[in-house]
């Protein structure tokens, strides 16, 4: 075999070098992390925005129980809201209302109900607002609620009001 013969097969050999395939992989590496810091971004939006909307339906419905019970009262329990009959302009479908403080794990449709007091602080414990079934104490004048939901990109609870929500429980 000669040095010609070697050569010439060499020029003709082609691919890539392993300098040219790392530079490939790191370039692909940097462009996934940023599509991933973006995306995550986004989905923490969205779901702020998924459960901010769910609260402020579940203030809209309140404030129209408020109207249309005849009573002129704030909804006691969720179930007054979830447990209406379809054709009230109250109904609320697609949200779950709990008891307990909304944490991160509660989901983007989960939101809870606290019923404010005009009445003192004294007569607005959580016995009296948030039992179950319970209608308001005759001391105790519903005066607006106050709907709790976890904000996930400020990792906290916040809260919309309706009616004059003063004197609401803290937990």
């Amino acid at each position: 075999m000669s040095f010609k013969n070697t050569t010439a097969k060499a020029q003709t050999q082609k691919g890539f070098t392993i300098v040219e395939l790392l530079i490939v992989v790191v370039v692909i590496a940097i462009l996934a992390a940023i599509s991933i810091a973006s995306y995550n971004g986004i989905t923490t939006r969205a779901n702020t925005s998924a459960v901010k909307s769910a609260a402020v339906t579940v203030e809209k419905k309140a404030e129209l129980y408020n109207t249309d019970s005849g009573n002129n009262r704030y909804p006691i329990t969720g179930a007054e809201l979830t447990a209406a009959a379809a054709s009230t302009s109250y109904y609320l479908s697609g949200t779950t209302i709990i008891t307990t403080e909304p944490v991160s794990a509660t989901g983007n449709s989960t939101v809870r109900l606290i019923k404010c007091s005009a009445a003192a602080a004294t007569t607005n414990t959580q016995a009296n607002i948030l039992a179950s079934g319970a209608s308001a104490p005759a001391t105790q004048n519903i005066s607006g609620v106050q709907i709790r939901y976890w904000d996930p990109s400020t990792n906290s609870v916040q809260s919309v009001e309706a009616g004059i929500a003063t004197n609401c429980p803290l937990t």
